[in-house]
């Protein structure tokens, strides 16, 4: 059956036609111009006028032409070599024959950095970039386009999952400038996060709550059904969450590869004894520093740890020696979350942060300032930060807590 269609004049390509729909002419009129792959699979653009009415139609396609082409560039013909898939594939090229030749010698990680990188900047180009920006040529990606495209995630993403997808994008123009296909870059939006949700903190007595639910939890014996013979490791788990508390570390790489001979016993000047941990990595490089460490961690040690391992070496990791590291992390986060959970601690209504272990962290920062009249650039040496993380992530919410107290002081019935 022959499709009526209007050639437009002076319009290049453009035309309107008619479709059919069961043999049967639709009454609306359509409207096609060629715009290349760049920008359409099929190299046309191709949009409904909504009208019925030969002459509206002519209108609303001129507009939409003049509309198309005034807001985008237009490369004819464009050399494979030249778009931004073709510089993006060679970018991943050379980071995989990073990847093969890198031999990874962490001790926590069971991919190496370089690897982990290369797989979510792989993902991350299937799931969005590609079908974004695959078709430009590789120096016309402007800042306009960037920003449509920020906007675009924004409707699903955070801005710090923003921020990676700009990385990468600035990755691959980087490459392409380095073999010279262009010769700036554009200048990429910036990306404001200072209303990026911050840690949402346990309180004390809700740390008290869940090291007491999995001292408990340990002595129950598993059901037939459990693939655990015990539950004696919630205990282990109870003693990390209160070293958590106590000493600011990230419950990550920094902390699972603590061993026993990165420990150092002192004696104060009031005959006081306590350890000193020389952290062999911190994520912060630059800023390595010793962590003092109080009484309470000292207990730990010495009444839990050292006797739950008695014939350990120096050589031994704290907690779960014999087991996997990453595995070990997984554990400890899984077995957390399922008991904050289970007390109704772990899910926040105004903030889209949960309160994993990591909200740990932002607790123990607050306890130093509010018990032990910590200054912030104390807390942040101690906790390998910046005084600028801690109000803006970290302590960001110790108002909230301290209002508590202050209406308690000032303001309750006495």
């Amino acid at each position: 059956m022959k499709v009526r269609r209007i050639k437009i004049d002076n319009c290049d390509s453009l035309e309107i036609f008619k479709r059919y729909e069961n043999k049967k002419e639709l009454s609306t009129w359509h409207l096609r111009f060629y715009v290349n792959r760049q920008y359409a699979k099929s190299g046309n653009y191709t949009k409904s006028t909504r009208t019925s009415s030969q002459t509206d139609a002519i209108r609303i396609a001129k507009e939409e032409w003049h509309k198309f082409f005034r807001e985008n560039i237009i490369v004819k013909n464009i050399d494979n070599k030249f778009t931004f898939h073709q510089s993006a594939m060679q970018y991943f090229d050379l980071q995989q024959m990073k990847v093969e030749h890198e031999v990874n010698k962490d001790e926590y990680y069971k991919r190496s950095l370089i690897e982990k990188q290369f797989i979510r900047e792989k993902s991350m180009y299937e799931l969005h970039v590609k079908s974004e920006f695959a078709r430009y040529h590789i120096d016309h990606i402007s800042s306009v386009d960037l920003e449509k495209f920020k906007m675009k995630l924004s409707i699903k993403y955070q801005n710090s999952t923003i921020s990676q997808y700009m990385s990468l994008i600035k990755s691959i123009l980087n490459y392409a400038r380095d073999i010279r296909l262009i010769a700036s870059l554009p200048k990429f939006p910036k990306i404001d996060r200072t209303n990026d949700h911050s840690f949402v903190p346990y309180e004390d007595h809700e740390i008290k709550l869940i090291t007491k639910k999995l001292r408990e939890l340990s002595k129950v014996k598993p059901s037939s059904r459990s693939s655990c013979k015990s539950y004696e490791h919630y205990n282990e788990v109870a003693d990390i969450v209160n070293i958590l508390y106590h000493t600011p570390f990230r419950p990550s790489k920094e902390f699972y590869i603590l061993k026993h001979q990165h420990l150092q016993k002192f004696t104060s000047p009031k005959r006081e004894e306590f350890y000193v941990i020389h952290p062999p990595h911190r994520k912060v490089l630059a800023k390595k520093d010793s962590v003092v460490t109080d009484q309470v961690f000292k207990d730990i040690y010495e009444n839990r740890i050292c006797k739950r391992y008695e014939n350990f070496k120096s050589d031994d990791y704290l907690f779960f020696p014999n087991e996997d590291r990453e595995s070990v992390r997984n554990k400890v986060d899984k077995i957390f979350r399922k008991v904050s959970d289970m007390l109704n601690l772990y899910r926040v209504a105004n903030s889209k942060r949960n309160r994993s272990l990591y909200s740990v962290r932002s607790s123990s920062m607050i306890a130093m300032s509010k018990y032990k009249n910590a200054d912030l650039d104390f807390i942040a040496k101690q906790s390998n930060s910046s005084v600028n993380m801690l109000n803006k992530r970290y302590m960001k919410r110790i108002n909230e807590i301290e209002s508590v107290s202050i209406y308690d002081k000032y303001f309750s019935k006495k």
